[in-house]
């Protein structure tokens, strides 16, 4: 089986690492971003099998960033994953409206995580 690419889009240091350590030890391949600069070419040139992305980040929202990946013919059926602390219903609604795949809210059991990404990239 090959090794799935996963884009891990989060600006927070100390979650980031905690996806990398949970994702690549179980045989994920992890690029980490920590702001949305970069990442639309980086998929563009090395396409992910999944993208999870932080919904509240300085400079361009996760919500924002689905959208322009979602309008590119490139790259919009790679399946993204919000991962954010916003729980309310308007916001999982306005998330999963804009094309996510799933939508995890913070904290997070890492168990379900790896859970909704195994089922993300073989949905």
């Amino acid at each position: 089986m090959d090794k799935k690419n996963i884009v891990v889009l989060e600006d927070d240091r100390h979650i980031a690492k905690l996806l990398e350590f949970k994702l690549s030890s179980v045989g994920y391949n992890i690029k980490w971003f920590e702001s949305p600069e970069n990442v639309l070419d980086h998929i563009s040139l090395d396409r992910p099998d999944l993208i999870i992305s932080d919904v509240m980040m300085p400079y361009q929202n996760g919500i924002d960033f689905l959208k322009i990946v979602k309008a590119n013919e490139d790259v919009k059926d790679i399946p993204v994953i919000l991962l954010t602390a916003l729980g309310h219903e308007e916001s999982v609604i306005k998330g999963l409206d804009a094309g996510a795949t799933d939508y995890i809210t913070k904290p997070f059991s890492t168990a379900e995580l790896m859970l909704r990404v195994k089922k993300a990239l073989i949905s």
